[in-house]
Parts: structure tokens; C-alpha cells; sequence
């Protein structure tokens, strides 16, 4: 990013914190402030046609890295919540942050199936066309659970998954469940408050996220209350359908990051996780909840990092 465009970044997100900007201005900040943000990891927004339709992705780079990384997001999210992660990253890795089918922005359809399975086989028509033969997969909740299926699935293309807080394993249940059984969804905003509900619900840890993202992201979600509640059923049918017992024919390393204070998914299912993947190696971190990658972006990606198999020479 040029440094007239920090500068602008700066002084007219400094004029919102004083109330003087007007909303008139409030998608050009977003705008602006995620390119900021994405910048220093040098991702760059791009979209990719897959059977007609259009599926946004961010990607950095290919040239002189140790190989390719896809990250998956989790039920809701999108791509942005990859960037702050992807930092410690950039230098060494080419990097890739999907928006999942229905989500962020690739295309909307409402008579698409969401489920794991489904989004399984779009992570692979996404890879096959972009020409990726191996890479690493990292996935989170949701995202973990299709990086997961993905790995069983396909073994020949990954090479190491890292998950976390990922779905798929929900034996012993959590705050979120106890919700769902009075009938309340607390992952699914249908106003402003419900959505400042589901980032704390979500977050022990929440990091500083300038007040026009937060704005702007809180409108995009009510706009997706319908999909949302679509991709959220066709989620929950997959679960308890044998996607336990396809992990266990996962044979790539495997690293699993948890929030202690998760409240989406039990954290001690992460023992069943590693139990199921043979080798799997677990990282629980304090204070941390639901999006470890969020809360704690550089100690989740260091992780990941010294975890990494090493290229060989």
C-alpha cells in the first residue's frame, strides 16, 4: 500500500472516532481498512470462476515459498478473519484465505447444499482450478471440519491439516449446544445487538478491530440471516454420519489448536480429535475462546509454524 493511502487510511479513520465522518464514507473505511490490515501480510483480493459462479479468495505471492497454505473459516465467517494470522506467514508460505461457498463474498445460493461433504468437494474443484497439487490446510470450526473430510478424502494432496477449535467431534457438549436445545442460535444475528452477542459469545479475547469493520460486518450478517440459517442446517446433518470414523484414515500430520474458553465447541473434545488422528499433536491455550486465529493470531501461527513439516531438500 502506498504511504498516501496509510495516510488516508489513518486520518479518515481518525475522524470517524471522533463521529465527524459520515456514514456516506462507512464502505470506503471498510474498504480501506482491510487493505490496510491485508497488506502487511500482502494478500490481494481475488476472485476465481468454478461451474459459472464467482468465489472470492485472498493470496499472496507464489514465488521462492516453502509451499502453499489454504485457509478455511468458520460457519458465518470469511476470509478477513485469516489476515492477522497470515502475517508471521507471508515471508516463508503462499498463502491462500477461501470465502467458502455462501459465504463473505462468492456467490450466494439457496439451493446449494452447505454441507461438509459438499464443501469438501468445492475446496477440491477450488484447487484444482488454481493448479495446487499439495498444500497444507488449515481450517477453523466449520473450516476445520471440511479440512478434516478434505484430508481423509484426498490424502495425496495434503500435506499437514491444522485445525482450530474445529467441528465435527461434539460428544461432550458445550455452551452453544445448551443454547441450540432452548431454540436460540447464538452464532445467528438478526439485529446489531445480536451480532455484538455473537462476537462476544464467540471470543474470550476479542482483539482491537476498528469500530467501521465491526459496523459494516454487523450489517452483512443480518443481510445473511436467510443463508445463514440454510448453510447452519445443512452443517448440523452432517454431523453424527460416519465423519468421525472417515478421520480416523487421516494419515497427514495434524496439529489442533483450542481455546480453553471456548463456548461453541467443548474444548475437551479435543481429546476424541486426537485420539481419532493418529499422531495428532494438541495445542489448548488459555484465555483464548472460539477463534484462536483472531484472539491470538501471532502465538496460533507460530504454532503452526515450528509444527509445519519441513520441505525436503
Amino acid at each position: 500500500m502506498s504511504k498516501l493511502k496509510v495516510f488516508l487510511f489513518v486520518f479518515v479513520l481518525s475522524l470517524v472516532s471522533v463521529n465527524i465522518a459520515s456514514d456516506y464514507y462507512r464502505d470506503d473505511l471498510y474498504r480501506l481498512a482491510i487493505e490496510f490490515e491485508a497488506s502487511k501480510a500482502n494478500l490481494l483480493p481475488k476472485k476465481i470462476s468454478i461451474e459459472g459462479k464467482p468465489y472470492a479468495y485472498l493470496e499472496n505471492s507464489r514465488q521462492d515459498k516453502l509451499g502453499t497454505i489454504i485457509m478455511l473459516h468458520g460457519f458465518s465467517a470469511n476470509k478477513e478473519n485469516w489476515i492477522r494470522f497470515s502475517e508471521p506467514l507471508a515471508d516463508k508460505y503462499h498463502l491462500i484465505a477461501l470465502d467458502l461457498m455462501g459465504h463473505g463474498d462468492s456467490t450466494i445460493d439457496m439451493s446449494q447444499s452447505y454441507s461438509i461433504v459438499e464443501q469438501s468437494a468445492f475446496v477440491k474443484q477450488f484447487a484444482s482450478a488454481l493448479n495446487l497439487k499439495r498444500f497444507h490446510l488449515v481450517g477453523n470450526s466449520m473450516g476445520g471440519a471440511i479440512s478434516s473430510l478434505y484430508a481423509a478424502t484426498y490424502p495425496e494432496q495434503v500435506l499437514s491439516i491444522t485445525l482450530i477449535s474445529p467441528a465435527g467431534i461434539h460428544d461432550i457438549p458445550s455452551k452453544m449446544d445448551e443454547l441450540l436445545s432452548q431454540g436460540i442460535n447464538p452464532l445467528i444475528a438478526s439485529n446489531t445487538d445480536e451480532f455484538n452477542e455473537l462476537m462476544d459469545f464467540v471470543m474470550e479475547d476479542k482483539p482491537f478491530i476498528p469500530d467501521v469493520i465491526t459496523k459494516v460486518e454487523a450489517e452483512k450478517s443480518i443481510r445473511r440471516l436467510e443463508i445463514n440459517q440454510k448453510i447452519f442446517k445443512d452443517i448440523r446433518s452432517d454431523l453424527g454420519k460416519g465423519l468421525e470414523q472417515k478421520f480416523t484414515s487421516i494419515i497427514a500430520p495434524t496439529l489442533i489448536i483450542w481455546g480453553e474458553q471456548d463456548r461453541a465447541i467443548n474444548v475437551k473434545n479435543i481429546d476424541k480429535y486426537t485420539k481419532l488422528i493418529s499422531g495428532a499433536q494438541q495445542l489448548v491455550l488459555e484465555d483464548i475462546g472460539h477463534l484462536a486465529m483472531l484472539e491470538a493470531p501471532s502465538v496460533s501461527a507460530e504454532a503452526m509454524l515450528e509444527f509445519l513439516p519441513k520441505p525436503s531438500s
